[in-house]
């Protein structure tokens, strides 16, 4: 098993220093009990006061590690954590909790990976988050498993009144299946954004979409997706159901296909249960015009760098709306050369 000391020196290329660190199942190893933010072993006893009274999904694993991170009321801070399986045919089965309490704001950066000798692993998760009244959680989450890992996150978010979820959802490297859709309710006045930006690979199955019940008057949610499919086949079925009134959703999807191999499913669902709800959707999927390729072509690049460029330029525009911390992490990718 690889060592949290290696861990570190080995990884620090990937432009992260965890904080928070899950290596396969083995339990969290630093605690923090301070005034303002709590972050807990998920099987310390007292997570279980903390969360009375909080409705969670049910915990199915046996054998798993994972946390309670708990923001004060009116507090703000921002954590790093990192998820790591480190050994071959490895199940890592993950069962976390955040809760930020009212008028406090939480930005988290989390990063996903396995060692290059690491084959056949498998990533379970099961993630409550609490979004308190007028409180704000931006969590960011950038995919660095090995080719032929599998990951499915169930992730429910509830997001009280005036209060603000953001989900940035990067998945660049190859990997084998993703399975992500998280369920989002949302309060009066409460918004929620769900982004992601992914690169689909030859041989990669991908699942990732969402959905977001507009419950409360007022209430705003949006699901925007972005994918370059190089291969492999990838579906978002994404939906907004508009209960609340005035309530307002909007589903968003552009992709590029720069193989034949590659499929691209977008399937938007809006449910309007309101005669005052708005809803709207869009999309746009297709492959690189041969005019744009020409056009860069005749300012001296060859086909393979005019491609690249396009793509960046796919790239940058889709992360514009993300934090700085996830758009220099993309733009560190990008500046490796080619794309591929």
């Amino acid at each position: 098993m690889m060592q949290l000391e290696d861990f570190l020196e080995n990884y620090s290329n990937v432009g992260m220093n965890p904080y928070i660190v899950l290596n396969d199942n083995a339990p969290l190893l630093m605690e923090t009990t301070e005034k303002d933010v709590q972050i807990l072993n998920i099987k310390n006893k007292l997570v279980e006061k903390y969360l009375k009274g909080f409705k969670l999904q049910e915990n199915t694993f046996k054998d798993y590690t994972g946390y309670l991170i708990l923001l004060a009321k009116g507090s703000h801070s921002s954590i790093q954590t990192c998820f790591l399986t480190s050994k071959s045919g490895f199940e890592q089965n993950v069962r976390n909790v955040i809760v930020v309490e009212e008028d406090a704001n939480l930005d988290i950066f989390t990063g996903c990976l396995s060692n290059d000798h690491v084959k056949s692993n498998t990533h379970n998760a099961i993630t409550d988050l609490f979004v308190g009244k007028n409180a704000t959680l931006t969590f960011n989450m950038i995919h660095s498993w090995g080719k032929t890992s599998k990951v499915f996150p169930k992730t429910v978010v509830h997001v009280e009144e005036g209060g603000t979820f953001t989900s940035n959802y990067v998945v660049w490297d190859k990997v084998e299946e993703i399975r992500s859709n998280p369920k989002i309710t949302l309060d009066r006045g409460a918004k929620a954004v769900i982004q992601s930006l992914i690169c689909s690979h030859s041989g990669s199955k991908l699942d990732i979409g969402g959905k977001i019940s507009l419950l409360g008057s007022g209430s705003s949610g949006e699901i925007l997706s972005n994918v370059v499919s190089q291969g492999g086949k990838y579906k978002s079925m994404s939906e907004i159901v508009g209960k609340g009134e005035n309530s307002r959703g909007h589903i968003e999807c552009d992709a590029v296909l720069l193989s034949k191999s590659g499929s691209v499913e977008v399937v938007p669902v809006l449910k309007a249960k309101n005669s005052t709800v708005q809803m709207s959707h869009e999309a746009s999927i297709g492959k690189i015009s041969k005019e744009e390729i020409e056009y860069l072509q005749s300012k001296g690049l060859d086909e393979k760098k005019a491609q690249d460029l396009i793509v960046k330029g796919f790239v940058n525009n889709s992360v514009k709306k993300m934090p700085e911390s996830v758009i220099e992490k993309i733009e560190e990718m990008l500046s490796h050369g080619s794309m591929f």
